[in-house]
């Protein structure tokens, strides 16, 4: 019933720790509150067998008793889930009492809360940095590929067929019965109208064609009744025509005696009267290796034996003569590379069944499907079980091998499934690769190996195999196997009359069929376990049959989706040749699906792009491509196989060059109202396959000129995506890296890549991902101006550039203090190398790079990897699950113990959701009377605290200190949870002095992520581990502003979170506000129109408040035309729009005396906070006189006459929900925390700590209120964090 879900051990669990504690601590008083309790209570249904009184009985006591069974219940599950069998320890009761606890919410939530448990209303809750590059390491994800590539592909082009029948003459050690087989090669040795030669001759020429069957290109020799001598001559002559090709010894032993235990087998004398011993050890040093040997004779099994013995003493002899003659060789002999098929053990004779050959080893071997029917039918009586059925009508059978509609071709085409299948399952792969696929002969006889296994061993037979195979002939498969020739045979007497003429049609047994299905079957399901279903193979023979072709890639396209270990387990199969020959397939219906399994597979394996640029495969994905008819999802799989072949690899290039790759590229990005650009995969993809055609390609290069391809790519470093952003800088980087060639001068280029760098420059961008893009950008510009290279150029075109690259070189230098270490580490790699190659540039920027010596961060001369990753790290995409049908729906079956809906997850994440929503929404009592405080916590915390902050949904605070460091404690136990230092590192470079000016708590309903804003003008938002309580992860950072003005007060860097709309709002010592688009990572700036600094900001909804040093106060209204929609990427810093003050009337807020460029003030002094409380559509504005202002924002004026408080003030703050103002007065011996209601009537206040001679306060330096209740948080300079709340009620 329950599940061990490390996470979350039980619906208890997950249940508890949403229901609100406050609600544990309710007044007994206030009875209202337990109305919920009381009107849910009775929610046990009423059974036939009680009475209406007896069934009302309550589940719980009372409110207090429905407590305490839950924190019994809360212990009983921590003890059980720290148990090993968690599932067997849950108690029945147990189970219970979790249903009527979940009853018992569900009741309260529909009747209290009016919330529909089945369908949630969630408040808006977006999670915050969930974009792939900031939860993932920029780099390829490394994927173990099964080895599924022969090491050397080999064929099997001659073979000794050796045969030694002595026909009429039985060996003197073999006792025939009187009704054994006279079958050979099922030909009949016993026809009286025939000689014994010419008998002998039919043998080998049905052997010699039974054979051409499996390799139709091989030299088949056959030597009958041969002497040594003539083994001899024909081995030595395969062995030197074959050279370093494998060659087949087939020996047919049935007319001479066993093999010997020396190692011996049986010839003739050229007389025929005597049997000649023919050493094995002669034999492997006539053929050579690599070769295969078929043995059919009785104690074959010896010979092999015998054989690898011999093996193992040719390699020892050869060792020891090098070591006597001091020699060396390149390459050692390898003496055991030798096949073996034997047809029994060393002690075991062969059957002689009457209507099975001889050769029954051998028929296994060259006739599998003949074989197969007659044993079928001779072991399960068949011809008496089915009407019309003799062994005759066996061999009729309509059809060839090669045509698979017909029943012979089917039933070959299910064999070799069915055969493939098996050894697939139980071979490893190394061991697989070698004997099913390297040789197609060696595969043929293996395939045949196991139903020779299967058909010896119901006669007592072993056969023995070299490298051996374990047993194959209980497989369920061969079940399979029977039903597929039992229905074949019964179908035999109707398709032929008396005349034994054909009068019938076949009809298919269907086998692919259910083979399909299950393997479908098995998709649906979702098998967790990184294991191919059995089938798999069978789906490789599909492909065979345009019938079943979509189906079989559709249902291949669905498995390989699964992971990387599932294109691995397709490729060791053998699907690799199957889809690239499907490439020259017109029907459009494969095309999506081919596609899509070649972008699989190349992201797992990208050394297949060599055989699909030899086949011209990329011609295909480049038509794809080009089509105005093609998806555009489509699209992406077909760019992203082009990029793959051209990644790297100078032979793709070429060839993706005279199918204009480039110029059709370059297309699909013209036109921007296409449904093709629309698509942010394709435009990345589109952007990332341009860089790599031309990387260190400069033919390719000047093709990207011709079809304007880098100016599309400039256009795109502003698209919104930030993953586009970073595609087309890479692209631009390898483009200026590319150089030139007998097409276009050095001065050309140069010229077109400093207006590229020009453009960039003036830019910046708040993604890591970019900024390393950039850098890298930068790098290859400053390489062109070597002098290998710049001696082409004259001094005027010198002239020319000298002030891009002086751009380049002081973007490199702020780049190589960027707040986020990667980046700044990447460029100091780039200044480090471009100080160490100074020699190496012309006069005037030597100077240059001497002026600027000083400022760079030098680091050692070893060689930088200068790869981002950006490719590798694009490329992860393709290896994740992208299609969205795996995985059990409302219309497929549910996994196994998923029994009981209320535990399953999507009960308890909608219970969770509900519960979640109700705690965030549940607003504390409003406070309109004075009431005095009461301490509930006091922490020391050394240095003093500059920043606090609840985290509303948990029993934490954080807290920023003057030391820039930020420390979580739980408030409960007062203990430490997680400390870490806001810098970064020690040689960053930045300030370290810088104060963090700003302290944010954002994203609380899922992660909290802490966001700081320090003098040094830098952004950085964290990510604590608050589960593992270890390291905090730098999400990202970035400069909110790349300079500031000279002011006679600073303010530092202000910002201001809006979760509503994602946005970040930056402002301090400058004349404009940015706002920063999270979502789509860009900015846009508003003119203050003030020359005073930003000293508070607020946001609203879709607008800002901006206090300001000189006591001003302004509104922002984004929606507003006037108030400005910035210019992303500005080319100019004067490139502003300005913002207009929407509050300037008379009777507005700016109602005092004092004026300055026609702007009034609502302060005399800088102002220190500014709220806007949306609640009550309310301004609280406080200056650091301490004198606050309330106003009304939908009359902007006034809503107290005057201003209150009028003290020297260090902090403020005004609760999110009730109207309470909390402000932090400096005044000397007069320091304290007032509460105001927003009439401006004093509440309560705050002078001395609580306990026996109470401390007085000292300054607080920092104030927050907890949203879900009237708490208090404040810090400070005594080092203190202190918690009151109001002391009648903690609400």
């Amino acid at each position: 019933m329950f599940r061990n879900d490390s996470g979350n051990k039980s619906l208890l669990n997950r249940i508890l720790f949403y229901i609100p504690r406050f609600e544990r601590e309710q007044d007994q008083n206030q009875s209202d509150q337990f109305d919920w309790f009381r009107q849910s209570n009775y929610t046990e249904p009423i059974e036939s067998s009680k009475t209406a009184d007896e069934a009302k009985q309550p589940l719980f006591d009372s409110y207090y008793d429905f407590l305490a069974r839950a924190d019994s219940l809360e212990s009983q599950m921590t003890t059980i889930g720290s148990s090993s069998s968690f599932t067997s320890a849950v108690s029945l009761s147990v189970q219970d009492d979790l249903s009527m606890l979940s009853s018992l919410i569900d009741t309260h939530l529909q009747t209290n809360l009016k919330i529909e448990t089945s369908k949630p209303t969630a408040i808006k809750s977006v999670k915050l940095f969930q974009k792939p590059y900031y939860k993932e390491k920029i780099k390829g994800q490394e994927v173990k590929v099964t080895s599924w590539r022969m090491k050397e592909k080999m064929k099997t082009i001659s073979a000794a067929l050796v045969l030694c029948l002595n026909i009429g003459v039985d060996p003197p050690d073999i006792i025939k019965t009187g009704n054994s087989s006279k079958l050979m090669c099922w030909i009949n040795q016993s026809a009286p109208q025939l000689s014994p030669q010419k008998i002998l001759e039919m043998i080998g020429a049905e052997l010699h064609k039974q054979y051409e069957r499996w390799q139709a290109r091989a030299r088949y020799r056959l030597c009958p009744d041969p002497t040594s001598e003539d083994v001899k001559k024909l081995c030595v002559s395969l062995r030197k025509n074959a050279r370093e090709e494998r060659v087949l010894f087939h020996y047919n032993g049935h007319g001479v005696p066993r093999p010997t235990i020396n190692g011996e087998i049986w010839v003739f004398n050229k007389e025929f009267t005597q049997y000649i011993p023919l050493s094995l050890y002669e034999v492997q040093t006539w053929m050579g290796t690599p070769s295969i040997y078929v043995w059919e004779c009785s104690n074959a099994g010896l010979v092999v034996q015998s054989f690898l013995n011999f093996e193992i003493d040719r390699e020892a002899e050869f060792k020891k003569q090098m070591e006597e003659t001091e020699t060396t060789v390149a390459v050692m002999p390898n003496f055991k590379d030798s096949i073996h098929l034997a047809a029994c053990a060393a002690t075991e004779l062969l059957p002689q069944h009457p209507d099975l050959p001889l050769d029954l080893f051998t028929s296994c071997l060259t006739t599998p499907i003949k074989t197969a029917l007659y044993w079928y039918v001779t072991q399960k009586n068949s011809c008496q079980l089915i009407p019309g059925l003799t062994l005759d009508l066996l061999e009729k059978i309509p059809g060839q091998i090669s045509d698979r509609r017909t029943m012979m071709g089917e039933l070959n085409w299910i064999f070799t499934a069915i055969t493939d299948t098996i050894a697939w399952n139980l071979l490893d792969s190394d061991l697989f690769q070698k004997l099913f696929r390297q040789d197609l002969l060696v595969a043929s006889l293996f395939r045949n190996f196991l139903l020779a296994e299967r058909i010896m061993k119901s006669f007592d037979c072993n056969p023995v195999s070299h490298p051996v195979l374990p047993s194959t002939n209980e497989h369920a498969l061969w079940q399979s196997w029977d039903l597929v020739l039992d229905m074949c045979i019964s179908q035999l007497p109707q398709l032929f009359d008396s005349g034994g003429n054909q009068i019938g049609e076949f009809v298919s047994c269907g086998f692919f069929t259910q083979q399909i299905e299950i393997f479908e079957l098995w998709l649906k399901l979702n098998v967790s376990s990184e294991k191919a279903p059995e089938q798999l193979p069978v789906v490789l023979q599909v492909l065979l049959s345009q019938q079943h072709r979509l189906k079989a890639l559709e249902l291949l396209a669905k498995f390989i989706d699964l992971g990387p270990w599932a294109v691995s387990a397709a490729l060791s199969v053998g699907i690799f040749p199957y889809v690239l020959k499907l490439l020259s397939t017109q029907p459009k219906e494969l095309r999506p699906l081919l596609t899509f399994i070649w972008a699989k597979i190349l992201a797992v394996d990208r050394s297949c792009q060599a055989e699909l640029v030899k086949d011209n495969g990329h011609v295909y994905f480049v038509q794809m491509l080009s089509e105005s008819d093609v998806e555009p999802e489509q699209k992406v799989y077909s760019a992203f196989v082009l990029s793959t072949l051209v990644n790297d690899f100078p032979t793709g290039q070429k060839s993706a060059k005279k199918s204009h790759l480039i110029a059709v590229c370059s297309f699909v990005l013209t036109d921007e109202t296409t449904r093709d650009y629309a698509n942010v995969l394709l435009r990345k993809w589109i952007c990332l396959c341009l860089g790599l055609s031309w990387n260190k390609f400069a033919e390719a290069r000047w093709e990207g000129v011709r079809n304007n391809a880098h100016q599309l790519l400039l256009k795109l470093a502003a698209d919104a995506e930030a993953e586009v952003r970073a595609a087309a800088l890479f692209a631009l980087g390898t483009y200026i890296d590319a150089g030139h060639d007998k097409e276009g001068t050095f001065e050309q280029a140069i010229e077109i890549d400093s207006q590229i760098v020009n453009t960039l420059i003036k830019s910046y961008d708040c993604v890591f991902l970019v900024r390393k893009e950039l850098i890298l950008v930068l790098n290859n510009y400053l390489n062109r101006f070597k002098l290998n290279e710049s001696n082409e150029y004259g001094l005027h075109n010198q002239n020319k550039t000298n002030i891009v690259f002086s751009k380049a070189v002081a973007t490199l230098l702020d780049l190589q203090n960027d707040p986020y270490p990667e980046c700044a580490l990447l460029a100091r790699h780039v200044l480090s190398q471009m100080l160490h190659a100074e020699s190496q540039f012309e006069s005037a920027k030597r100077k240059l790079i001497k002026q600027i010596e000083s400022r760079i961060v030098v680091l050692s001369e070893d060689k930088c990897h200068m790869d981002t990753g950006l490719v590798a790290w694009c490329s992860n995409y393709f290896l994740k699950p992208l299609l969205a049908s795996h995985g059990p729906d409302s219309d497929q079956p549910l996994p196994v113990n998923r029994q009981i809906d209320l535990y399953s997850n999507e009960k308890l994440d909608q219970h969770c959701k509900i519960l979640y929503n109700y705690k965030t929404r549940r607003v504390p009592h409003k406070w309109t009377q004075p009431s005095q405080m009461e301490e509930l916590v006091q922490i020391q915390h050394q240095p003093y605290p500059i920043h606090v902050k609840f985290n509303p949904n948990n029993e934490q605070i954080f807290v920023a200190d003057i030391q820039k460091n930020v420390t979580v404690y739980d408030n409960l136990n007062r203990t430490k949870l997680l400390s870490f230092s806001t810098i970064l590192a020690p040689n960053s470079g930045a300030k370290q002095s810088a104060i963090i000016r700003s302290f944010k708590l954002i994203n609380t309903q899922h992660e909290p992520i802490v966001l700081t804003g320090s003098d040094d003008l830098v952004v950085k938002f964290f990510k604590p581990d608050l589960h593992n309580m270890k390291q905090t992860q730098l999400i990202t950072a970035f400069t909110a502003f790349s300079s500031i003005r000279e002011s006679t007060v600073e303010a530092g860097l202000i910002v201001e979170w809006d979760e509503t709309n994602e946005m970040l709002m930056c402002a301090g010592d400058t004349n404009y506000i940015r706002v920063w688009d999270m979502n789509k990572e860009l900015y846009k700036d508003y003119l203050t129109g003030l020359k005073s600094c930003v000293s508070s900001l607020s946001c609203g909804d879709s607008f800002t408040i901006a206090g300001f040093g000189n006591g001003c106060v302004k509104l922002f209204d984004f929606r507003s035309s006037s108030s400005a929609v910035g210019i992303v990427h500005s080319d100019s810093a004067s490139s502003f729009y300005s913002s207009t003050p929407v509050l300037h009337r008379t009777g507005s807020m700016y109602e005092s005396k004092h004026t300055y460029s026609n702007q009034l003030y609502a302060h005399n002094s800088f102002v220190l906070k500014t709220c806007v409380h949306a609640h009550n559509n309310t301004l609280i504005s406080c200056g650091i006189l301490g004198d606050i202002n309330v106003y009304d924002l939908r009359y902007m004026k006034k809503s107290v006459d005057k201003s209150f408080n009028n003290e020297k003030a260090s902090a403020l703050e005004c609760h999110p929900f009730n109207r309470l103002i909390a402000v932090a007065n400096s005044t000397k011996q007069n320091e304290s925390i007032k509460i105001y209601n927003f009439e401006g009537a004093e509440l309560s206040y705050i002078k001395h700590r609580e306990g026996f001679m109470g401390k007085r306060l000292s300054t607080v330096s920092c104030i927050d209120w907890n949203p879900n209740s009237n708490e208090i948080l404040f810090g400070s300079f005594d080092n203190m964090i202190t918690i009151f709340r109001k002391k009648d009620n903690q609400h």
